[in-house]
């Protein structure tokens, strides 16, 4: 059996390909690379997640613990699946996870490697549990997304930019609190591991707001929320909508999914529009009946349910809309910020809100 020089020990709450990954960098290598040297076939990191993190392979940890001088227990125990989470809980693919640049900068203060924890897995996780920091996934200096990759460096294994090799650091620029979207990950991480009917919530609000709508975009469009930069995803009809998400559109649908669940309450800024909680309340009436959940438009369809107002009908509400005390608190600086506003308010105007 070949052994490697140097293998660091995982940590406690370390994913499986982190700690493989740091092994790997110190030999200028990857995983699969390490896998093939130890005489079995690799199992390409592409679709590693099952796998690798979340059922090892029984056979990959036996060879990766006697060439690093482990015992076999010791990288077993980091397998999610004894977690009491399914797969469909966590973000199987690591492009859409996120990193907390504060964690990785107390690991690189007390001597040791960066590694990336499980947490950040999570399929609600967009800040850190820790910090209350957003979770990052772009390069903060030249600002391309991707995955980080690991590198050995003189004073550990560290986190860089595949881009510009730059370490990923919050010393780059100090990010705020986010506390309204911790309490709505939070909420959705205790239903989670409660299981119950909330869950079951969280499982059909995330549905509700990315399921294809006949006569236009996901609900996910209609919300007052900040949203990416960019082109959105593609409708998702994976099982968990969430798990498939890259780490931007998670967080913008976190807030929307906690609030329509019921596990937090109603905000009067950024809220979900009143019209949305009643067609989340019509679709969750028509799973219990099992009513189809995707829905292909026809022309047929179209002329039949949709009912267009009168141009009296749109004048009256533009004339109500700008008499309004929200219109008259409206930002007067002109960008993005006051398009969302104007936004909120028509959706509002638009659903009788």
């Amino acid at each position: 059996m070949r052994l490697l020089p140097v293998a660091p020990r995982p940590f406690d709450d370390e994913l499986l390909t982190s700690w493989q990954c740091r092994v790997a960098c110190r030999y200028s290598s990857t995983p699969p690379k390490i896998e093939f040297w130890l005489g079995r076939p690799p199992i390409p990191m592409r679709a590693s997640f099952k796998a690798r993190d979340f059922q090892p392979d029984k056979d990959m940890t036996w060879r990766w613990a006697r060439a690093s001088r482990l015992k076999e227990p010791d990288l077993q125990r980091l397998a999610l699946c004894d977690l009491q989470r399914s797969e469909d809980c966590y973000v199987t693919n690591p492009l859409d996870r996120g990193v907390c640049p504060v964690c990785l900068d107390a690991d690189a203060e007390k001597g040791g490697d960066h590694y990336c924890r499980r947490n950040w897995a999570h399929v609600e996780a967009a800040v850190c549990e820790e910090h209350g920091v957003a979770l990052q996934s772009t390069c903060q200096r030249c600002f391309r997304g991707g995955l980080f990759q690991f590198r050995a460096m003189p004073d550990g294994a560290r986190l860089v930019c595949a881009w510009c090799a730059s370490v990923i650091s919050e010393r780059r620029g100090r990010q705020p609190r986010q506390d309204r979207l911790f309490e709505s990950m939070s909420a959705i991480g205790r239903a989670i591991d409660g299981k119950g009917f909330q869950l079951d919530n969280v499982a059909a609000a995330s549905h509700f707001l990315w399921a294809p709508q006949p006569h236009g975009l996901p609900y996910i469009t209609c919300l007052g929320i900040s949203f990416p930069y960019g082109r959105l995803p593609p409708s998702s009809t994976a099982k968990a909508p969430l798990s498939t998400l890259p780490l931007a559109w998670r967080a913008a649908s976190v807030e929307a999914v906690a609030e329509l669940a019921g596990l937090v309450a109603r905000r009067e800024i950024g809220t979900v529009p009143p019209f949305a909680h009643e067609a989340f309340r019509n679709f969750r009436g028509g799973e219990r009946e099992d009513a189809p959940k995707h829905i292909v438009a026809t022309a047929q369809d179209e002329s039949a349910e949709l009912k267009l107002r009168t141009d009296d009908d749109y004048r009256r509400l533009a004339l109500d809309l700008l008499k309004s005390q929200a219109w008259k608190e409206m930002p007067s600086n002109t960008g993005r910020k006051k398009n969302r506003a104007i936004g909120r308010l028509m959706s509002r105007a638009l659903s009788g809100g």
